[in-house]
């Protein structure tokens, strides 16, 4: 009686463990396949059908092939020979397949080969890679246009001095091969040795900076001289404290040669400018001593035109100074004046046009004491600036506030305005702030010696804008100081 019974337990045992394996292989989360010898999916779980947007009874009984990219279909021939042919127990591939939309997904394929009733079938696992795959072709994108933009990336371990960085990173600094061990102080041999004291002076600063930007003279290991700008932004532990740097060193040696160029030609410019100015401003003044009896008209533009060359004049000693020590090279003549009279003036310099209208409000009793040419120039630069880079701005509004502490002036436009990104650029030396459908003509220097003038007035200088809502640039001069 028990012989009986043990074939109809073995059957009863086999059904269970095929309904335990259809249910595990319906409900994992796990996209899985069955496949026969000619690569035909005899069956599919849910998670396999989520994969590539099928239903079941669309895949199933189609081949896989049918579904793979172009260029994989080789793959699975390979895994094909091996498993049925070669009779390896499993074999690996890494594939791409398409989904019912077209769109692509990529796969790593674990593939087993198991025995049913004296058939072999292959059970077969798919781990969906895509987010890898496209992380790796955004590293190999970046690193493309890192090295083709002359640039590393750089990861500075605040705590070790150890540097991680990118492929290219030891190329700019003339390593045919990448070296073994990057540290900090790996970069000290490379940097020129007037420059290697404030690169080690803004790595001390680095936690109250919150970051580095230094220039440095590069020497490369072959020995060619290059210009770096060396940055980066700092990143802190729970507690605050930074623990690592993450920045981009990026080769400048272009910009250090037309900023040069630009520098020689201003400095020419400029001496071959002085001498006819210098000649004119002696005629000026010989007609201003003149004897003979002036109308009052005469008088007055002999006056205009006295206070326009001596302008003029400023301007060729701003341009011939304006390096990056300009700051420290300017001289005040400060004198007490009417700061409404001198805006007055500024603005009557500018011709009204049809499109356009300039008015001036404040304060008309408002005495400063500052270098009057010098705040007129940038009041001018900031007025000229409105004129030129918001044609389509109806109305140009100067106005001047005098506060408590300070007065402020203000030019304000309807222009196109100025994007967030490049605010912070505005007033450094030689850069222009471009509209993409015009083109300015300029050095980029007119900010950048406002911006000196207010500082070294111990004002601020700033601009509030918007793209689309126009721009407002302002400065102030505070009062302790004009005292």
């Amino acid at each position: 009686m028990q012989e009986k019974n043990e074939p109809n337990d073995f059957e009863k045992r086999f059904h269970e463990c095929d309904a335990k394996f259809n249910t595990i292989f319906d409900l994992t989360s796990v996209a899985s396949k069955i496949i026969r010898s000619d690569l035909t999916i005899l069956k599919v779980n849910k998670a396999f059908c989520e994969l590539l947007g099928y239903p079941p009874e669309e895949i199933e009984g189609t081949k896989i092939l049918d579904h793979a990219c172009k260029e994989y279909i080789a793959h699975w021939h390979k895994l094909q020979e091996e498993l049925w042919s070669t009779k390896v127990p499993y074999f690996k591939l890494q594939a791409c397949l398409y989904r019912k939309d077209g769109s692509l997904v990529w796969v790593d394929v674990t593939t087993i080969l198991y025995n049913d009733q004296g058939d072999t079938f292959g059970f077969t696992v798919l781990d969906d890679i895509s987010g890898l795959k496209q992380h790796e072709e955004s590293e190999k994108r970046l690193n493309v246009a890192l090295k083709y933009s002359h640039t590393a990336v750089w990861e500075l371990n605040l705590q070790t001095n150890e540097v991680s960085r990118s492929p290219d990173h030891d190329q700019i600094f003339g390593y045919k091969d990448r070296q073994a061990h990057w540290t900090l102080e790996s970069y000290y041999p490379h940097i020129a040795e007037q420059d290697l004291p404030g690169f080690k002076a803004a790595i001390q600063h680095i936690e109250t900076e919150e970051g580095i930007d230094v220039q440095v003279r590069l020497i490369r290991a072959d020995g060619i001289l290059r210009w770096l700008n060396m940055k980066g932004k700092t990143e802190t532990n729970k507690n605050g404290k930074a623990i690592k740097l993450i920045g981009v060193i990026n080769d400048i040696t272009k910009d250090k040669i037309i900023e040069r160029y630009k520098d020689d030609f201003i400095s020419i410019a400029s001496h071959e400018l002085k001498t006819p100015v210098t000649s004119l401003k002696a005629s000026l003044q010989l007609l201003d001593r003149s004897p003979e009896p002036q109308s009052e008209r005469n008088r007055m533009l002999l006056s205009q035109a006295n206070k326009g060359i001596n302008r003029i004049s400023l301007i060729i000693d701003d341009l011939l100074n304006a390096g990056k020590n300009y700051s420290d090279q300017l001289e005040f003549r400060k004198t007490t004046f009417n700061l409404y009279e001198l805006a007055q003036e500024i603005c009557d310099q500018f011709v009204p046009s049809e499109t356009q209208a300039l008015t001036l409000n404040g304060d008309k009793a408002l005495i400063i004491q500052a270098d009057s040419e010098r705040i007129g120039r940038v009041l001018t630069n900031l007025i000229s600036n409105a004129v030129k880079y918001a044609p389509g701005s109806a109305a140009i509004k100067v106005e001047l506030q005098n506060e408590a502490a300070f007065v402020k002036v203000s030019v304000r436009d309807k222009g196109p305005g100025i994007s967030k990104e490049k605010i912070p650029l505005l007033f450094d030396r030689y850069y222009q702030a471009d509209n993409q459908q015009t083109q300015y003509s300029g050095l980029g220097l007119g900010l950048f010696i406002c911006a000196n003038i207010i500082r070294k007035h111990g004002g601020e200088i700033g601009v509030d804008s918007e793209p689309g809502q126009g721009s407002t640039f302002w400065f102030t001069l505070p009062k302790s100081v004009l005292n």
